[in-house]
C-alpha cells in the first residue's frame, strides 16, 4: 500500500511516498480503508523536531484518519467490518489502510462526509475538552480566541457560548475569515492584520480586558493577547508552538499582580474517561446542525507537500486532509 513516510526532521524534504506493507489489526484494534487523513499543525512542527511523539523515523505519519473498517481483531465486539469511523490511528493516517484502537474509533453521523468526520477526534474533541476541563466558561464571561479560522478555532468560535461562555471575542487574519467566524456566532471578530486590533478587543470588553484567553498563536499576537487578560483572568495555553516561548518574567509577574492564572492544556493527557465523556455530547451537537464542519481543502497523497505548504501559509479555512 502507499503511505507517507516521515524520514528525519529536516522539514518538507524528509517526507517520502512509500510502498510499504498494508498493516495487520491486533486483537483489540480495527483496520481501516483510510479515506480522509487530516493534517494537524502539530505535525507541521513534527516535521521540523518541534513536537516529541515516542517514535524514531522513518515511521507513517499522520494521528488521525476516517474511514471504512475491513477488518476487526480478535477481542472487537461493538465495531463491525462497513462500519464507517474516524479515530486516533495506531499505524500512522496518511495511507490507503490504517490500524486504530476499537475503544478510539468514533462512528461517523449521517450526512458527514469522511472529510468532515476527520476533525472529529483531534480537533473537535480538543476544542471540546479544553473548555470543558481547562477554560470552564461561566455565563458572565467572555472569551478570546485566536486563529479562530483554523481547525480547532472553527470548533472553539461555535462551541465557547453552548458551554458557558457570554462574550465570543474572534480573532482571524482576512476579511474572509472574520466574515466567517461572525456568520458562525461570534460577538465580535477582529482582523489581526489591522494594526489597532488590540484597540479593538479591548473596546469589545468595553476597557475592562478579556476574561479567558485561549492562547495558541505564540509571537507578539500571544504577547499582546496575555496584556488584554482581564484581572482574575485565565489564559488557556495548548498548542505545539506554544512549548517554546510563551513565558519570560514580565508575564509570570503580570499574573502575580493582577492575580491572573495560567492553565496549560493537552489532549493526550486527558485520561480515557474523560475523553470519552466528550464523545456523545460532540456528535449530538453535529447530529444537530449546532456544529458546522470545514474541510474543504484536500490533496492526494503523493501531494503532501503541497498540503503543509498550504497548511503552513494560513490561507486555509479550517481543515487541510490528504485522501488515499
Amino acid at each position: 500500500m502507499k503511505a507517507v513516510q516521515l524520514t528525519g526532521y529536516e522539514g518538507l524534504k524528509s517526507l517520502k511516498v512509500v510502498e510499504i506493507q498494508k498493516p495487520r489489526p491486533k486483537p483489540t484494534e480495527i483496520l481501516i480503508a483510510v479515506k480522509a487523513a487530516g493534517i494537524n499543525f502539530a505535525e507541521s512542527e513534527l516535521l521540523d523536531g518541534k513536537y516529541r511523539v515516542p517514535k524514531t523515523p522513518p515511521f507513517t505519519m499522520g494521528f488521525e484518519a476516517a474511514g471504512i473498517v475491513e477488518e476487526v481483531g480478535s477481542e472487537v465486539g461493538r465495531i463491525q467490518p462497513g462500519d464507517k469511523v474516524t479515530g486516533i490511528v495506531s499505524s500512522g493516517g496518511y495511507a490507503e489502510y490504517a490500524t486504530a484502537e476499537a475503544s478510539l474509533a468514533i462512528p461517523i453521523p449521517g450526512g458527514i462526509s469522511f472529510a468532515e468526520a476527520s476533525t472529529i477526534p483531534i480537533q473537535g474533541l480538543s476544542a471540546y475538552a479544553l473548555l470543558k476541563f481547562a477554560a470552564k466558561p461561566q455565563p458572565s464571561e467572555s472569551i478570546l480566541v485566536q486563529a479562530a479560522a483554523g481547525g480547532v478555532g472553527l470548533y472553539l468560535v461555535q462551541l465557547a457560548k453552548i458551554l458557558g461562555a457570554k462574550t465570543v471575542i474572534a480573532l482571524a487574519g482576512s476579511p474572509e475569515k472574520v466574515n466567517l467566524v461572525e456568520d458562525l456566532g461570534a460577538d465580535f471578530a477582529v482582523n489581526y492584520a489591522e494594526s489597532n486590533w488590540v484597540e479593538q478587543v479591548r473596546t469589545a470588553t468595553q476597557g475592562t480586558g478579556v476574561d479567558i484567553v485561549l492562547e495558541a498563536a505564540s509571537g507578539e499576537i500571544g504577547a499582546q493577547s496575555f496584556k488584554l487578560l482581564a484581572p482574575f483572568g485565565r489564559v488557556v495555553i495548548y498548542g505545539a508552538r506554544n512549548v517554546h516561548d510563551t513565558f519570560g518574567p514580565d508575564r509570570l509577574q503580570q499574573l502575580i499582580y493582577n492575580n491572573q492564572s495560567a492553565i496549560g492544556f493537552n489532549i493526550p493527557s486527558l485520561r480515557p474517561e474523560q475523553i470519552g465523556a466528550c464523545v456523545p455530547e460532540l456528535l449530538r451537537l453535529i447530529s444537530d446542525g449546532r456544529v458546522r464542519l470545514f474541510a474543504s481543502h484536500s490533496y492526494p497523497l503523493v501531494e503532501v507537500r503541497q498540503a503543509f505548504e498550504a497548511l503552513r501559509s494560513r490561507h486555509t479555512i479550517g481543515r487541510v486532509f490528504l485522501t488515499p
